[in-house]
């Protein structure tokens, strides 16, 4: 797994220099749904893992292409 700053957005995937989008977890909503469908964001399903001190550590960022996940 690749690591990067929370206030660092990737563009690109570094494993493959695909498009990135955001991962968005809960229960879509139509409009998630068809921009999930256009590539615009990756639907991360509905639980968010959480550390031992409450902090997410699910995976923020997905690659359209590669399926990498960071």
């Amino acid at each position: 797994m690749n690591i990067f700053k929370k206030n660092s957005v990737p563009k690109i995937c570094p494993k493959c220099g695909g498009k990135v989008v955001k991962i968005i977890y809960g229960e879509p909503t139509e409009e998630l749904f068809e921009a999930s469908d256009r590539g615009k964001v990756i639907l991360g399903g509905c639980c968010i893992a959480v550390d031992e001190n409450g902090n997410q550590i699910s995976p923020e960022y997905g690659c359209i292409d590669c399926e990498e996940r960071f």
